[in-house]
């Protein structure tokens, strides 16, 4: 097969990943900024670039160090400014390319391109997905696995170097791409077996740990242990609970237990044709993608007080290709069954997460917020005060507003002071 007609294909693959994603997802085009955008955003690029580009690499003053992450701000930052549509697209745009990387990844296992865009599409619409597409600094958990399964394709591919390199991009973007070398050591041990690379194995973990050193001993603020304690109680188990079920699909805030009914038959069925072809190469696959499922939570499960469906980007990798080897041994009706009811599903989900998210709830008090300052315009250099309102309560503007940054952000040049009645004593409004 020509370059030609295989880059023609992988253009229809990418087009069709992005025509359903946007179909499912085009909702949060409208989202207004929210909470860390505004910090984030005004931080890393609403400054002088040489500015912006050394706090990108510097100790973490506001965020943690995540220079390729941080770097994303910048960028969308410089290129978007207030338009907030703008960023969505980006989102839906590098989130259909991760999709699209999954699919190349499916098919160098399967040899079957069929069942491997349909698992791409179980990755693309999982409803999962919903605060990394709706918040845009929730997005920035997706751009470590972005750069993490793309190195594990290279590695398929034996292109050892470049895996090396966008394995260390990864641990730029988010330390807990440290889950690379579990997956690259689970798919040596459990699937290559006796062709293991040693030597890569070794530079894969000296990778690691050396990052890992680095980024805690000396590049982790002590406040960011106290914000995010790792801990192992029986707060750890409802995590693994949460996580468990938002992996399988189901809406974080969901009550709709038709949904919830059609989506446990779908498992069940799932689950059943997979067990079917527990043998031989599929043994293995499965036993490497559970692993990577179960790697995929960590360190997010031993943080219960943080809990986020946003965090899981492998274990849903690991979910979409179990999947996708239950889809090859089917056939291509009961794979369109089988697909459509998940897509049926996930539109559900999200529809029922739109409505109850805090993302949504607290984009739309910020919005509200602006409006009413751009509406009033208020004088240079006005302190502006935040009470319990028809529009929140204090202690939810503040934290709508990303504490305050929001009105550095939109009205720069208007020098606005803020009090939030909920953590300030503020002087009275009359």
């Amino acid at each position: 097969m020509n370059f030609k007609t295989i880059f023609l294909r992988n253009i229809i693959v990418f087009s069709l990943l992005f025509s359903i994603t946007f179909s499912i997802f085009y909702k949060s085009l409208d989202v207004f900024f929210v909470q860390d955008d505004f910090i984030l955003i005004n931080h890393f690029s609403q400054n002088s670039l040489w500015l912006n580009f050394t706090q990108i690499f510097a100790f973490p003053n506001i965020s943690h160090w995540r220079p390729l992450q941080n770097l994303y701000f910048l960028v969308v930052g410089n290129l978007f400014g207030r338009f907030y549509p703008g960023y969505h697209a980006s989102i839906l745009i590098m989130h259909v390319i991760l999709a699209f990387v999954i699919f190349k990844v499916l098919k160098l296992w399967t040899k079957d391109r069929n069942a491997s865009f349909l698992g791409a599409i179980v990755y693309a619409i999982h409803p999962s997905h919903f605060v990394s597409i709706f918040w845009i600094s929730g997005f920035a958990t997706s751009i470590g696995p972005l750069f993490l399964i793309s190195s594990f394709y290279l590695y398929l591919e034996g292109k050892k170097n470049w895996t090396l390199l966008l394995l260390v991009l990864s641990l730029l973007t988010s330390e807990a791409m440290v889950v690379g070398a579990v997956i690259f050591l689970g798919y040596e041990f459990l699937v290559k077996r006796k062709k293991m690379e040693k030597l890569f194995l070794l530079k894969v973990i000296a990778i690691s740990l050396t990052f890992l050193l680095l980024k805690f001993l000396f590049l982790t603020p002590s406040a960011t242990f106290k914000t995010y304690p790792l801990e192992i109680s029986k707060d750890t188990i409802t995590a693994l609970r949460y996580y468990f079920l938002r992996t399988l699909g189901f809406a974080e805030t969901s009550q709709d237990t038709f949904t919830s009914k059609v989506l446990i038959v779908w498992i069940a069925s799932i689950t059943i044709t997979i067990l079917r072809i527990f043998n031989g190469d599929n043994k293995k696959f499965i036993l490497f993608f559970t692993l990577s499922a179960f790697a995929g939570l960590f360190p997010y499960v031993l943080i219960p007080n943080h809990l986020s469906p946003h965090y899981l980007n492998i274990s849903i990798w690991a979910f979409a290709s179990t999947v996708t080897f239950g889809f090859v041994s089917l056939k291509p009706s009961l794979r369109l069954i089988f697909v459509l009811t998940f897509v049926f599903t996930s539109i559900l989900n999200i529809q029922l997460t739109y409505k109850n998210n805090w993302v949504i709830k607290r984009s739309e008090i910020a919005k509200l917020y602006v409006e009413k300052i751009e509406s009033e315009n208020p004088p240079t250099g006005t302190l502006l005060i935040f009470d319990d309102s028809s529009i929140s309560t204090s202690s939810e503007a503040y934290f709508a507003l990303g504490t305050g940054k929001a009105l550095e952000f939109w009205f720069a040049r208007k020098n606005y002071k803020t009090c939030f009645s909920a953590f300030e004593n503020c002087p009275s409004n009359n």
